[in-house]
């Protein structure tokens, strides 16, 4: 005798005996799954209201890109050019500016206090307590080691020694050591210096640049490369061009 197997009824393949249907036979059986009406209910709910919510965005979506479009064709239909503002405010703005860079550095602060002090110093002839002086001079020599190694820093970090190339430098150098006596010359004949003063203030301009002007270039990103250039570079030549203009003028 045989069994029915679940793999015959499925194919309708029935037992070893003739009554049973042979393999392959097209008999079709309906499976129904039981779903609770709650949980069918919410799922057409939600896809009632995925739709409503997708063909709500998509109105939207088509509202504000007919806005746009619109609001594009107005800018175009108008046909006006964009105009720079005024010189006057531009200049207002750059002003601003850089009043509120100097009054941010403690450089400005320093330079206005210390223009004061001399000032009341000299006209009423009042000596600063030993104390503060000392200290001062403590700060000062710090601040000065500090923009010595900041300059040693940035030199060293360039890929080259003369940072700004070799015409740059040679026409700071000109400038530095030729224009500057000329102009001090023409501006102490201006106010009246003549004689030794003179010659004392030509050399004085003929002497190599220092190191507050790398500071503030470093700071405002001005040109630092110039600036290191001319100072590690004037101090090294600076020698022998006071010398030919000590000698020059007599002194």
């Amino acid at each position: 005798s045989s069994s029915a197997s679940p793999v015959s009824d499925v194919f309708g393949g029935g037992g070893g005996g003739g009554g049973g249907h042979e393999y392959g036979a097209n008999e079709q059986k309906e499976v129904r799954v039981a779903v609770s009406p709650g949980k069918a209910e919410g799922q057409r709910e939600n896809n009632e209201e995925y739709m409503e919510r997708e063909d709500f965005s998509f109105g939207n979506r088509g509202l504000e890109r007919e806005m746009t479009n619109n609001h594009e064709g107005d800018k175009v239909g108008d046909g006006n050019p964009k105009t720079m503002p005024p010189a006057s405010v531009i200049t207002r703005l750059i002003l601003i500016m850089v009043w509120r860079k100097l009054i941010r550095n403690p450089n400005t602060y320093s330079s206005l206090i210390g223009l004061t002090w001399s000032l009341i110093s000299f006209r009423w002839n009042v000596q600063m307590p030993a104390i503060i002086a000392k200290s001062i001079s403590i700060l000062s020599d710090a601040g000065l080691g500090m923009a010595m190694f900041s300059l040693g820093l940035f030199m060293a970090l360039q890929p080259r020694i003369i940072a700004c190339g070799n015409s740059v430098a040679a026409f700071a150098m000109g400038v530095r050591f030729l224009a500057g006596p000329a102009v001090m010359a023409a501006a102490s004949i201006a106010v009246g210096l003549r004689g030794v003063l003179l010659h004392v203030a030509i050399v004085q301009a003929a002497l190599p640049q220092g190191i507050v002007p790398f500071v503030f270039a470093k700071e405002y990103n001005l040109h630092p490369d110039i600036l290191s250039t001319a100072v590690i570079f004037g101090m090294l030549i600076a020698l022998p061009i006071t010398l030919v203009y000590y000698i020059l003028l007599g002194l």
